[in-house]
């Protein structure tokens, strides 16, 4: 069973149908409101299959008290705190920043190696990248939904900037997609000041 450790059961499902025929339809979503984090959960093949089956029994409002559960059972397990101010959020968010800057600073793709993709620097900064920036900037994103309260607009936007570089990190240094990926915004650096 050593194959099985690479099976996946989760299936994404939308919270409100992808389409206008489907359950959960809402018409005035766009179909980028309907791709969008806030509107998938991850749910079994079996669960998936059932609440897309009896979507009257299974309305948006249950999903998303389902999803807001999960969500903070991860949280908690992953010892993601809600702060009561920004200058505590600060200190949390500045230590991972910090972090991810010194790797970014020893053994990013600025350095000299930067025309030479087959030099050990490059692997170095891909392994650096994939144990050390992905996880920190994931767990960031943890930290600032669970206290977006605390966040202004502007930078709720950044917060936003952030998740598509980090997503684009994910995509190209796990998946392996040679795309190319939206740069740090540099205003993440004093996020919560």
């Amino acid at each position: 069973m050593d194959d099985a450790k690479h099976v996946h059961i989760a299936e994404m499902a939308h919270i409100f149908a992808a389409s206008d025929d489907g359950p959960r339809a809402k018409a005035e979503l766009t179909e980028a409101e309907r791709g969008l984090y806030e509107n998938i959960i991850l749910l079994c093949a079996n669960c998936h299959k059932v609440v897309d089956k009896i979507p009257d029994k299974y309305p948006d409002g249950l999903i998303r008290i389902w999803k807001l559960e999960h969500s903070g059972r991860l949280n908690a397990a992953f010892g993601i705190k809600k702060f009561k101010n920004r200058p505590e959020l600060r200190i949390e968010i500045e230590r991972l920043l910090g972090e991810n800057k010194e790797v970014h600073e020893m053994t990013g793709p600025d350095l000299d190696y930067r025309s030479n993709p087959e030099a050990p620097e490059a692997d170095m900064w891909k392994a650096r990248v994939r144990s050390t920036i992905i996880p920190n900037s994931n767990l960031m994103i943890r930290i600032l939904d669970a206290n977006v309260d605390l966040l202004d607009d502007c930078e709720r936007k950044v917060f936003a900037k952030f998740k598509m570089h980090v997503r684009g990190l994910m995509l190209r240094h796990i998946e392996g997609r040679d795309q190319v990926n939206i740069m740090f915004p540099k205003e993440m650096e004093s996020i919560g000041v």
